[in-house]
């Protein structure tokens, strides 16, 4: 077999079993400097690989008849990732998988996967990424899952295009004979730019999940739609998306701009402000005469009754002179006899 015809038998991407024949992991030949392989012998590795020491075909399910819906159930979807980082992307899937109880050690698998993507992205064309670990550790993983997370504005993984991918695919599948058809399966179903695009575009969880089991049942019953270019199709938001993503990315750049501003303020330190130049003034002369201050205190507080006149107080009006009959005293005055002094 060619290095095409592999790919296609594995399952697999042809830079993916590049990598894997240029390491030595198959077994191959070399005729005319173009590698071949028997296919006896990949399917010796191929057993090798699935069962392990203490495995036993009895026990492992088999990965080709194994429904996707055991592995990728409800709570299996983050339809928005808050990490903007590959590093941030793999701890926050596995956290997803962490809390569901399908992880038992964390750290352990966050590590792994770290050291997988070291040696190769496993990022695809068309913005798709299977996340994985190298070594099965069935003590550490509960039980298989398949952690599926989106991002809008997309994360740059080392994809051989050089564009960023969208949707990441975590797969904790404990055994060895559940990864390679497990990886093959979704990576047949997504094959196609317009599933990814609609997987892109849904809102709901529940739809990516629905849509994701509808394309795994299409590649097991081996029906596989016409693949067309992918710069034919573009996700289509709807309005309410559209909106969300423009404010997401609005509020992203303000708070890039406010911490460069800030930066730039804190490199030049306090700004020195210019002394404001005062007009000078003419000579202060003294002022006249004494200067009484004003008192303090305060007088009674009179009130005036409507249309009273102001200024000064009028004076009372004086009694007029009263006509007196000669012989009679004045009115309250006591009369003075003749004759008699008046006593003293």
């Amino acid at each position: 077999m060619t290095l095409h015809e592999l790919a296609v038998y594995l399952h697999l991407d042809e830079a993916t079993v590049t990598k894997l024949v240029s390491t030595g992991k198959i077994p191959s030949v070399q005729v005319d400097r173009q590698w071949r392989f028997k296919r006896a012998s990949i399917d010796q590795w191929i057993e090798e690989q699935l069962v392990g020491d203490d495995e036993s075909f009895a026990d492992v399910p088999d990965g080709m008849k194994l429904p996707l819906e055991d592995l990728l159930p409800d709570q299996a979807i983050i339809p928005v990732l808050r990490s903007r980082t590959p590093v941030g992307v793999i701890e926050e899937l596995a956290a997803r998988a962490y809390t569901n109880g399908w992880l038992l050690d964390k750290p352990w698998f966050v590590g792994a996967v770290v050291e997988r993507e070291s040696l190769s992205s496993t990022a695809m064309e068309g913005g798709v990424a299977f996340l994985h670990t190298r070594a099965k550790d069935k003590g550490k993983i509960g039980r298989p899952f398949v952690i599926v997370g989106r991002s809008w504005e997309g994360i740059m993984f080392g994809a051989p295009d050089s564009n960023p991918t969208y949707l990441f695919f975590l797969l904790g599948l404990k055994y060895d004979r559940l990864h390679l058809p497990i990886l093959g399966r979704l990576a047949r179903a997504l094959r196609n730019p317009a599933t990814i695009a609609k997987l892109r575009a849904l809102s709901s969880p529940d739809q990516v999940r629905a849509l994701l089991l509808k394309e795994d049942a299409e590649v097991r019953a081996g029906r596989i739609d016409h693949i067309q270019e992918s710069s034919a199709f573009q996700p289509k938001l709807d309005r309410q998306l559209r909106l969300r993503a423009i404010r997401r990315l609005q509020a992203q750049k303000a708070a890039e701009v406010t911490t460069a501003e800030k930066r730039a303020a804190a490199l030049l330190g306090p700004k020195k402000t210019k002394p404001k130049k005062v007009a000078p003034r003419g000579p202060v002369t003294a002022p006249r005469g004494p200067v009484t201050p004003p008192s303090t205190s305060r007088g009674p507080i009179t009130t005036k009754p409507a249309g009273a006149p102001t200024g000064k107080p009028a004076m009372p009006p004086k009694p007029a002179p009263v006509a007196v009959a000669p012989g009679k005293p004045p009115a309250g005055r006591p009369a003075v006899r003749p004759g008699r002094p008046a006593k003293r």
